[in-house]
């Protein structure tokens, strides 16, 4: 089959798999803003990519995070669940993965396009001290607090593994098909990944892996699946009315993201 016609076949399943996730999360596509609309062109292109030729880490560095989920990310879990007192914990993140001192500030940040973003940090200096600061929005639902945390703790390791190569201050808002160009932003992602589903997990539900004629309908079941497990776990519910459409596309096309990248993961490195 010529590559021009094959191409334009995968494109109308991505349509029929979207048209799908629309359904399950009850969002119209008619009734769709243009907010939804760029958030829904973002979905389009992170399951219409190839997680496997994006710019993945090393595998060494992979099998390395992989351990660090599991013995030190996993056996915090109170981490994720609240916010507050958890000095402690990133205290014992800071002796293990310095030099600078890790710290978190968690607020709700409504105003403005500030909704837009989802959290942020930055490597600084204060009282004398080498510091990094992750910035949380918690206006969000606990599930997007909890990966957006994920992510900038992601970033801090990563910086003490390969050097603090990424600016100063990184923003985690926008388009994840973006992060599918960046090494750093796929280590940071891959955190999120590993801690929200495990290897057994991935067995279980099915790769999630380029789009295929053909496939949609098998893909869509295993979105769900991944869906299900995170919406059990934080209590989210996509098709909620209160929810602005954008919003719920938004969280759809990051938990997509995060399980097509965990399967990537199995696929290329085994983890």
């Amino acid at each position: 089959m010529p590559a021009q016609r094959e191409d334009a076949l995968a494109a109308r399943e991505v349509d029929s798999l979207i048209s799908k996730l629309l359904d399950e999360i009850k969002v119209p596509y008619s009734s769709l803003s243009k907010a939804a609309l760029a958030q829904l062109a973002d979905l389009r292109k992170v399951l219409a990519a190839d997680y496997i030729e994006s710019s993945l880490p090393p595998k060494p560095m992979l099998k390395e995070l992989a351990r660090i989920v599991e013995t030190e990310i996993k056996s915090h879990a109170a981490l994720w669940e609240n916010l507050d007192g958890t000095s402690g914990m990133l205290g014992h993140f800071s002796r293990i993965f310095g030099p600078r001192e890790l710290a978190v500030r968690a607020e709700p940040y409504r105003e403005g396009a500030g909704l837009a973003l989802r959290g942020f940090f930055c490597r600084t200096r204060l009282d004398e001290q080498d510091k990094f600061v992750i910035f949380v929005n918690t206006a969000h639902h606990p599930g997007a607090v909890a990966a957006t945390l994920g992510h900038e703790l992601g970033h801090y390791i990563y910086g003490s593994m390969a050097g603090e190569k990424a600016p100063m201050t990184a923003l985690m808002e926008g388009s994840f098909a973006s992060h599918l160009a960046s090494e750093d932003e796929l280590f940071a992602d891959s955190l999120v990944a590993l801690s929200a589903y495990s290897h057994e997990t991935i067995r279980n539900i099915g790769l999630l892996t380029r789009v295929r004629p053909g496939s949609s309908e098998e893909l869509f079941e295993r979105i769900k699946g991944a869906y299900d497990l995170i919406a059990q776990r934080f209590s989210l519910d996509l098709s909620r009315a209160k929810m602005a459409a954008a919003w719920r596309v938004r969280y759809l096309t990051s938990m997509t993201h995060f399980f097509k990248l965990r399967c990537a993961l199995y696929q290329s490195a085994g983890l």
